[in-house]
């Protein structure tokens, strides 16, 4: 591949806006101007991403620019690097497109804001750490992007710092990031140990040359750090608070960048994965039980982001047991399907907050459809595609998931159809609360209830239609992928015969899955199978068993609350997971502390110092009373005192 120089444009532009905004936005680029250069700083990028994805498209291969060495260790020199191949030029499109579109509704979302430049410079830079983490041909360059963005999010998720429970989210978001990331760093330390680079396909020509066991804990150690990023149990707890975040903060977040960078990590590394069956179980069984307990705390949420925000969590773990299930392709055309559509719910739920004064909870809404029908209607189309509903893309990435766990483990099957299900149920409960039930507004909002201006509803059309149309574009991902995610049709130059036949122990559970890639083709086979029939069928179950309850209340939730109240409770409280960590972690802690404190400060310091001190004074007491004057008494305790110590003698020698 040639004439790919420019490749440098597309990370460093956001960066260039994000220097520029926070040089001179205070002073001179004040509202609206800020925006427009982070808009235009993005925008640039985005259309470079394209166009190198075109040409990756026409003339394929991969193509490696080096930028220059950014330090040596030994005879190993680590660079920046930009890798472009089908796989890094994909998610960089997802990255930069998505952000174009988040950005320009952010310039209404944000209007009248304090800190507008900062919050512009902060949303650029969080865009330029993401893209260096997609671009990274090495494990380096990966981990600073990949601190980079758990930096900024912090900046962003604690953008309103006059709020504690902001300040308190973004401390909690980087401290649980934290415990990923120091096994992600072991991961990588390792890996340079073993292999003695740290280059992605210098790694993948290696692999035949470590144990088993070598290359599973690397993997492991990896997956740790993506379990973190992409909070996935047991490390999710920061993302249903990180909402405390600017509702653009939280659509790049969880569409474009942050989450994702897990499930891409896992992608990128696929030769890694793929030669330990022990590292794709961990990751299919971390990522089924995600999707499925986030999907039953959906269920009783009444936070109208925070609902939005456990759905990531959910689909996230369908990305994630995609790839354990040996389907890298699926788990990458998910990932895009769901950028869309997920951008577009987050968009839309900023647009009903401006509208209703930044009310966060759905039962204090309803009957918006009439007073905002753009933003209903938009959203109603990224329901149904995460509901799984044909013909939107969710259906198209997300049912062929749930088909080959069918044929390959029926229990995560299970679990994952029980969450389709329970995901249509959820996210049409907010739907019909908010949109279409009952008027529950303030009277005083009501009156100035209207319609989100044009480039805040404007985003909204755009990927409302984009997430219309992309799943057909399935059997295009798929050749598109092939190169770098199909071990068949991968080149020697990314990983050699011997490194292939490595992963075909691991990637040979999804072999025997046929599933259809032309998209009308799958559609009319699960139209047609029972198996197909039966997951439609579900989710419809799902969005009609809403409407019974929440639209036409023909069966009381409040019943069913308390019919099922040890189940509600369980889900409400999400699990339990926040009590049990402040029980260990908080409660544990302290307490820990306290004992350390009493023993080991108390007792044994405190009792050294201070009890020297006192059996100072006391021996002194004690010798004193044998100052008595008398010249006897002072040649008697000489003699005592040579006796003793010549018996000593006599006894040693």
């Amino acid at each position: 591949m040639e004439n790919l120089n420019y490749l440098w444009i597309i990370p460093f532009s956001p960066l260039i806006a994000s220097i520029i905004i926070g040089i001179f936005g205070f002073k001179f680029l004040k509202e609206p101007l800020s925006g427009i250069v982070a808009v235009i700083g993005v925008a640039i990028s985005a259309v470079a991403a394209v166009i190198g994805f075109l040409h990756v498209h026409e003339h394929g291969g991969h193509y490696d620019l080096k930028l220059f060495t950014w330090m040596p260790l030994g005879d190993y020199n680590i660079t920046v690097s930009l890798l472009w191949d089908p796989l890094s030029a994909l998610m960089s499109c997802v990255v930069t497109v998505i952000s174009t579109f988040i950005f320009i509704f952010a310039t209404g979302y944000m209007r009248g804001e304090p800190g507008y430049p900062r919050f512009f410079a902060y949303l650029s830079l969080f865009v330029f750490m993401m893209l260096m983490l997609t671009l990274s041909d090495n494990l380096v360059q990966l981990f600073f992007g990949w601190e980079g963005v758990g930096l900024v999010s912090y900046l962003l998720i604690g953008y309103y710092h006059n709020k504690r429970s902001a300040v308190n989210a973004a401390f909690e978001s980087f401290i649980v990031n934290r415990v990923g990331d120091w096994s992600f760093l072991i991961g990588v330390l390792l890996a340079f140990v073993v292999f003695g680079t740290l280059d992605y396909l210098d790694i993948f020509a290696k692999l035949p040359e470590a144990g088993y066991w070598t290359i599973t804990a690397i993997a492991l150690l990896l997956f740790g750090g993506a379990v973190g990023k992409s909070a996935q149990i047991p490390l999710h707890i920061w993302l249903p608070n990180a909402m405390e975040g600017p509702t653009p903060v939280s659509a790049l977040i969880h569409a474009a960048t942050m989450v994702a960078a897990g499930v891409y990590m896992v992608a990128r590394l696929m030769p890694i994965f793929a030669s330990s069956s022990v590292a794709l179980d961990t990751v299919l069984y971390i990522g089924t039980a995600s999707a499925f307990v986030a999907a039953t705390i959906g269920l009783v949420q009444n936070d109208i982001k925070r609902i939005i925000a456990y759905s990531t969590m959910s689909q996230l773990g369908y990305m994630f047991a995609a790839e354990g299930l040996g389907r890298f392709i699926d788990g990458m055309f998910h990932l895009t399907s769901h950028a869309t559509f997920k951008a577009l719910l987050f968009l839309a739920a900023g647009s009903v907050l401006i509208g209703v004064h930044h009310i966060l909870n759905i039962w204090k809404m309803g009957q918006l459809r009439k007073y905002m029908p753009i933003t209903a209607a938009t959203f109603l189309v990224g329901a149904l595609s995460l509901a799984g509903i044909p013909p939107f893309a969710g259906f198209f990435s997300k049912d062929p998931i749930i088909e080959a766990a069918y044929h390959i483990n029926w229990v995560v099957w299970l679990f994952l159809w029980i969450g389709a299900g329970l995901t249509a149920f959820y996210i049409f409960r907010l739907y019909f609360l908010v949109f279409e039930d009952g008027d529950h507004l303030d009277p005083h909002i009501k009156k100035h209830v209207h319609e989100s201006p044009w480039n805040m509803t404007m985003p909204l059309i755009v990927l409302a239609a984009a997430t219309t149309v992309l799943g057909f574009f399935r059997e295009f991902f798929f050749e598109y992928l092939r190169p770098v995610l199909d071990p068949r049709a991968m080149p020697d130059s990314y990983a050699p015969e011997a490194t292939k036949k490595l992963m075909e122990e691991g990637l040979s559970r999804a072999e025997h899955v046929h599933i259809p890639e032309d998209a009308i083709e799958f559609l009319i086979e699960s139209l047609t199978s029972p198996l197909g029939i039966l997951t439609l069928l579900t989710a419809l179950a799902g969005i009609f068993a809403a409407y019974l309850i929440y639209q036409k209340q023909v069966i009381s939730y409040k019943w069913l609350g308390e019919t099922f109240r040890p189940l509600y409770n369980l889900f409400y409280n999400r699990w339990y997971f926040d009590h049990f960590y402040y029980a260990v972690f908080v409660r544990g802690y302290l307490k820990l502390s306290k004992f350390l404190w009493y023993v080991g400060d108390k007792l044994i310091i405190d009792g050294i110092v201070d009890g020297s001190g006192k059996l100072a004074v006391w021996t002194g007491h004690k010798l004193a009373l044998t100052q008595t004057g008398r010249i006897s008494a002072y040649v008697l305790q000489m003699l005592i005192a040579m006796a003793i110590f010549l018996g000593l003698f006599l006894l040693i020698k």
